[in-house]
């Protein structure tokens, strides 16, 4: 099960500081069944009107000497990858965050048993969700495709642990926290005051964070 980090911010900011509060916090985290956030990492930032992106197989928190070399921006995404499957390690292609035109896509999350009754895109579980979204916003907004995706998910699913998507679009942040089992590991935290935006797995540092509740979807 993973971890995410969404920030925006209204003055172009480095994004070095901010990454090593998300690495330092993924590796003291661990999931309800003891696994860890070190199956890879991914980070996607706005440069020029255009996604830029950079991903790596080694834990986030190996990689700090990295940070310090991403370029200001005033958005960014960040993902730490804990690989639901031993047959799904070591493969860069499922690193989030995914890129589609203007769209920049993260989850965590376990979903068992999910029989959808339409083929998508992708050969993993979170690739199948970007998939979902990406043909539901060619008809509808953000919003009402988050909520379809939740509506979709709990009706053809087994059991929803948890199911937390950040979707970036347009520079808004579209937050769908969902869950079942575990609130304190699958609730989202989310802060904003004027000048700055984060929404996160888990807390970290001293921001006031909030709390989002179980199928809330919100617009940041």
């Amino acid at each position: 099960m993973c971890r995410f980090l969404l920030v925006k911010s209204k003055e172009i900011v480095k994004p070095e500081k901010l990454l090593k509060e998300f690495a330092l916090m993924c590796q003291k985290s661990h999931a309800p069944d003891g696994d860890w956030q070190g199956d890879g990492w991914g980070v996607a930032w706005q440069e020029h009107n255009s996604w830029k992106l950079h991903k790596s197989l080694s834990p986030i928190w190996e990689d700090q000497d990295l940070f310090s070399s991403f370029p200001q921006t005033n958005i960014f995404a960040v993902h730490a990858r804990s690989a639901g499957f031993p047959q799904h390690k070591n493969n860069l292609e499922f690193n989030q965050p995914y890129i589609n035109n203007n769209l920049c896509f993260v989850f965590n999350g376990m979903i068992r048993g999910v029989k959808i009754p339409k083929v998508l895109n992708g050969k993993i579980g979170a690739q199948k969700m970007f998939s979902f979204l990406i043909e539901e916003t060619k008809a509808k907004n953000e919003r009402d495709s988050l909520k379809n995706l939740d509506q979709t998910m709990l009706t053809n699913s087994k059991l929803v642990e948890g199911m937390n998507v950040g979707l970036i679009s347009s520079n808004n942040f579209y937050i769908l926290c969902e869950y079942s089992l575990h609130p304190s590991y699958f609730s989202l935290q989310y802060f904003q005051k004027d000048d700055l935006t984060l929404v996160c797995s888990e807390k970290f540092s001293d921001y006031p964070w909030q709390t989002m509740s179980r199928g809330e979807i919100k617009i940041l």
